[in-house]
């Protein structure tokens, strides 16, 4: 087979498993379309210091309501600002009700509300609800907690403490202590339960997320249930988590995950504990628990950037799904994240990057155009073989082979510096894929990188959603012009079954994110003038 077939199989291969992993991943159906939410912001005189009432915001008080308290007790909420979270808390078991990450919008929309971390579905419960199933089974959903502080609003250092005790007919006392600080995203969190007969139940703690995800967001894909036990990645996509699995041993931490963020509880001591998913109606449910009747949690509610769950601890950061070439991928992203110091553009720090990737690579890319341009050359010589031992398949290897020594030519020698820079590809594709960074990153006309260019020009046509993909046109231009200045050794046909690759690449980018289509399109001019230099060098 021609060298060039072989190149061809080898980045169709790797684009077909790129692209249906990437659309498994990120984009499904549009988005069911949702009404504005309105921030309002709570107040205070002082940092750390409780604040007048604020308002809830809407995404809260528009959530299905919880079911109704026992007659006499009254439901009660309290908000929690910080410098980047609105917090909402119910005192029906003492429950998360909202949670608005003030820093990341729910959409590109300049005008776009807080995303909201809290999942809204009929008959859903909250998060962080405490339940047990002996000596018999219990759920704290409609257990009324009395609460000890109020609505703040903390910044920087300030702390604050919100105590939720609550008790059941049966005299057991549950307490739910969380400690917040103001320029923290984790959140300290102790559950602990005491019975009057002195032989506790285990609490389990719950958090929730909906079961139906085939309608896909394609502003916060969610990836599934995520846990890290005994040192292992355990990654339960929606489709497999609704079927039910669990896992014991040292469990690091638990939640569920989206691309770009992370709800999750993580264990002062994971030794010995118990983390389950399982669907329950319209919610995923994701339990964790201990040994005891006490445990201590820290809540962590946000993103998914590498050096903010890096300091978390825990191994935090290995929720972010670098695939198997994340030794490649996480350099990368230090390097975007390093350029994007002095740009503060991630559209200039992608070009940027893929100059020095071209330089890096450029002895390779190098080696294997004149590989290809000396075999172009042996061509005539090779048809003339071909025609003489045209019935002697033995006799015309040898002198194939021969005549590649002859003229110090190496067969594989425009095949193997091509197939060394597939991890690199294969790692930046995870690096433009996965992080935070890129979404809602503007770059010229785009508003998004992290998502396909054609969305950035709209328009509708006989009720379809349908946009213009320059960068991508412009791309598939450029990748045919370098496919046709690439000098091929093979057969006619063989050239032609070539050309189609930039009609099936381009094809294959109509849903990749805006971010890889820059990356692929300024890879093709370096690239055309890198095999120009080489053609005129060679005359």
């Amino acid at each position: 087979m021609d060298k060039r077939a072989l190149i061809g199989i080898a980045l169709s291969v790797l684009v077909l498993v790129g692209y249906q992993e990437f659309i498994s991943r990120y984009y499904g159906p549009a988005p069911v379309s949702q009404a504005p939410v309105v921030e309002k912001k709570a107040t205070a005189s002082q940092e750390g210091t409780a604040a007048p009432t604020p308002s809830v915001p809407a995404s809260a008080s528009a959530r299905v309501a919880p079911p109704s308290a026992p007659s006499g007790r009254v439901e009660k909420q309290i908000i929690v600002e910080t410098d980047n979270y609105i917090a909402v808390f119910t005192t029906q078991g003492a429950r998360l009700r909202s949670f608005q990450l003030k820093h990341y919008r729910a959409s590109a929309e300049p005008n776009s509300p807080p995303f909201e971390m809290i999942a809204a579905a009929k008959d859903m419960p909250l998060p962080l609800g405490v339940h047990w199933q002996t000596p018999a089974p219990f759920d704290d959903a409609a257990l009324i907690y009395s609460v000890q502080g109020t609505d703040v609003k903390l910044t920087g250092a300030a702390k604050t403490t919100l105590v939720f005790e609550g008790q059941t007919a049966e005299g057991v006392t549950i307490t739910k202590s969380l400690t917040f600080t103001g320029s923290l995203y984790p959140i300290q969190f102790d559950v602990a339960v005491q019975s009057p007969t002195g032989n506790a139940p285990v609490p389990e703690v719950m958090l929730t997320e909906k079961s139906d995800h085939t309608v896909a967001n394609p502003d916060a894909p969610f990836e599934g249930f995520i846990a890290l036990v005994d040192n292992k990645i355990k990654r339960e996509p929606s489709a497999e988590a609704v079927k039910g699995h669990e896992f014991t041993g040292d469990v690091a931490w638990a939640g569920f995950g989206y691309t770009y963020f992370f709800f999750s509880l993580i264990p002062d001591n994971g030794s010995g504990h118990k983390t389950s998913v399982r669907q329950n109606g319209a919610a995923l449910i994701a339990s964790l628990s201990g040994p005891s009747s006490t445990d201590h949690y820290r809540l962590f509610i946000g993103p998914k950037e590498l050096e903010l769950l890096k300091s978390v601890g825990k191994d935090l950061d290995r929720a972010i799904d670098h695939g198997y070439f994340g030794f490649v991928s996480v350099p990368l992203l230090y390097v975007l994240h390093f350029f994007h110091r002095f740009t503060g553009s991630y559209g200039l720090d992608i070009i940027i990057l893929t100059v020095l990737i071209k330089i890096i690579m450029w002895p390779l890319t190098h080696k294997s155009f004149t590989s290809m341009k000396a075999m172009q050359k042996l061509g005539p010589q090779m048809e003339k073989l071909k025609e003489r031992y045209a019935n002697d398949k033995e006799k015309l290897n040898k002198e194939i082979m021969d005549l590649y020594k002859r003229n110090g030519v190496n067969p594989l020698g425009g095949c193997l510096p091509m197939a060394m820079q597939f991890p690199v590809f294969i790692g930046l594709y995870n690096a433009l894929s996965t992080p935070i960074e890129l979404r809602h990153a503007p770059f010229m006309w785009i508003p998004d990188l992290s998502r396909p260019d054609w969305q950035a020009l709209p328009f509708m046509f006989n009720g379809w959603h349908l946009g213009i993909p320059i960068l991508m046109i412009i791309m598939g231009a450029t990748m045919f012009i370098q496919q046709w200045m690439t000098p091929s050794a093979g057969d006619p046909n063989q050239r032609k079954m070539m050309m189609l690759m930039p009609l099936m690449f381009t094809f294959m980018f109509v849903s990749f994110p805006a971010g890889l289509t820059v990356y692929w399109l300024v890879n093709n001019v370096l690239g055309i003038a890198q095999q120009y230099w080489i053609n005129r060098s060679d005359k």
